[in-house]
Protein backbone atom coordinates (compact mmCIF):
# COMPACT_ATOMS: atom_id res chain seq x y z
CA UNK A 1 0.00 0.00 0.00
CA UNK A 2 3.09 2.19 1.02
CA UNK A 3 3.84 2.26 -2.73
CA UNK A 4 0.53 2.87 -4.26
CA UNK A 5 0.45 5.66 -1.80
CA UNK A 6 3.98 7.16 -2.94
CA UNK A 7 3.12 6.44 -6.55
CA UNK A 8 -0.25 8.29 -6.33
CA UNK A 9 1.69 11.75 -5.07
CA UNK A 10 4.40 11.69 -7.68
CA UNK A 11 3.48 14.56 -10.32
CA UNK A 12 3.25 12.75 -13.43
CA UNK A 13 1.00 10.45 -11.96
CA UNK A 14 -1.49 13.76 -10.82
CA UNK A 15 -0.84 14.80 -14.19
CA UNK A 16 -2.17 11.56 -15.80
CA UNK A 17 -4.79 11.55 -13.47
CA UNK A 18 -5.98 14.92 -13.94
CA UNK A 19 -5.88 14.40 -17.95
CA UNK A 20 -7.58 11.11 -18.04
CA UNK A 21 -10.59 13.42 -15.46
CA UNK A 22 -10.68 15.80 -17.99
CA UNK A 23 -10.58 13.50 -20.74
CA UNK A 24 -13.86 11.94 -19.58
CA UNK A 25 -16.12 14.45 -19.11
CA UNK A 26 -15.51 15.67 -23.19
CA UNK A 27 -16.13 12.14 -24.09
CA UNK A 28 -19.35 12.28 -21.77
CA UNK A 29 -20.03 15.58 -22.90
CA UNK A 30 -20.95 17.24 -19.17
CA UNK A 31 -22.38 20.28 -19.65
CA UNK A 32 -22.68 20.54 -23.46
CA UNK A 33 -26.69 19.83 -23.00
CA UNK A 34 -27.37 21.34 -19.10
CA UNK A 35 -27.81 25.02 -20.94
CA UNK A 36 -30.59 23.84 -23.58
CA UNK A 37 -34.07 22.79 -22.65
CA UNK A 38 -35.21 19.26 -22.96
CA UNK A 39 -35.94 17.88 -26.25
CA UNK A 40 -39.94 17.88 -27.05
CA UNK A 41 -41.67 16.25 -29.66
CA UNK A 42 -43.70 17.90 -32.36
CA UNK A 43 -46.77 17.82 -30.53
CA UNK A 44 -45.37 19.78 -28.39
CA UNK A 45 -43.96 22.55 -29.72
CA UNK A 46 -46.71 23.25 -31.74
CA UNK A 47 -48.71 23.41 -28.23
CA UNK A 48 -45.97 25.60 -27.23
CA UNK A 49 -46.21 27.55 -30.56
CA UNK A 50 -50.50 27.87 -30.46
CA UNK A 51 -50.30 29.67 -26.99
CA UNK A 52 -48.12 32.62 -28.47
CA UNK A 53 -50.85 35.60 -28.79
CA UNK A 54 -51.06 37.60 -31.79
CA UNK A 55 -49.45 40.74 -30.21
CA UNK A 56 -46.45 38.31 -29.57
CA UNK A 57 -46.84 37.23 -33.34
CA UNK A 58 -46.99 41.01 -34.76
CA UNK A 59 -43.81 42.34 -32.31
CA UNK A 60 -41.99 38.62 -33.80
CA UNK A 61 -43.31 39.69 -37.60
CA UNK A 62 -42.35 43.28 -37.01
CA UNK A 63 -38.36 42.23 -36.29
CA UNK A 64 -38.45 39.99 -39.40
CA UNK A 65 -39.38 42.76 -41.33
CA UNK A 66 -37.16 45.29 -39.67
CA UNK A 67 -34.46 42.29 -40.99
CA UNK A 68 -34.16 41.22 -37.08
CA UNK A 69 -34.64 37.92 -37.49
CA UNK A 70 -32.31 37.11 -34.48
CA UNK A 71 -34.52 39.23 -32.38
CA UNK A 72 -37.79 37.77 -33.45
CA UNK A 73 -35.61 34.27 -32.23
CA UNK A 74 -35.41 35.61 -29.32
CA UNK A 75 -38.88 37.06 -28.39
CA UNK A 76 -40.23 33.31 -29.60
CA UNK A 77 -37.90 31.47 -27.16
CA UNK A 78 -38.86 33.79 -24.25
CA UNK A 79 -42.69 33.59 -24.96
CA UNK A 80 -42.41 29.76 -25.38
CA UNK A 81 -39.86 28.53 -23.67
CA UNK A 82 -38.40 27.04 -26.81
CA UNK A 83 -35.42 25.84 -27.44
CA UNK A 84 -32.89 27.79 -30.11
CA UNK A 85 -33.51 25.32 -33.14
CA UNK A 86 -37.14 24.86 -32.41
CA UNK A 87 -38.20 28.82 -32.58
CA UNK A 88 -35.05 29.24 -35.22
CA UNK A 89 -37.27 26.88 -37.48
CA UNK A 90 -40.58 27.86 -36.04
CA UNK A 91 -39.66 31.55 -37.22
CA UNK A 92 -38.72 30.71 -40.56
CA UNK A 93 -41.43 28.86 -41.37
CA UNK A 94 -43.31 32.08 -40.31
CA UNK A 95 -41.30 33.97 -42.57
CA UNK A 96 -41.93 31.79 -45.47
CA UNK A 97 -45.27 31.34 -44.98
CA UNK A 98 -45.93 35.46 -44.53
CA UNK A 99 -43.74 35.54 -47.88
CA UNK A 100 -45.63 33.54 -49.85
CA UNK A 101 -49.41 35.43 -48.81
CA UNK A 102 -47.71 38.51 -49.95
CA UNK A 103 -46.17 36.88 -53.20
Amino acid sequence: MNAFAHALTQPATLFLVVIAFFLGFLVRGIGLNSLSPPLMTETQIEEALSKVTKAKWAEIDRATDDRKKILAIKLLREQTGLGLKASKEAVEARMQSRHRMRG
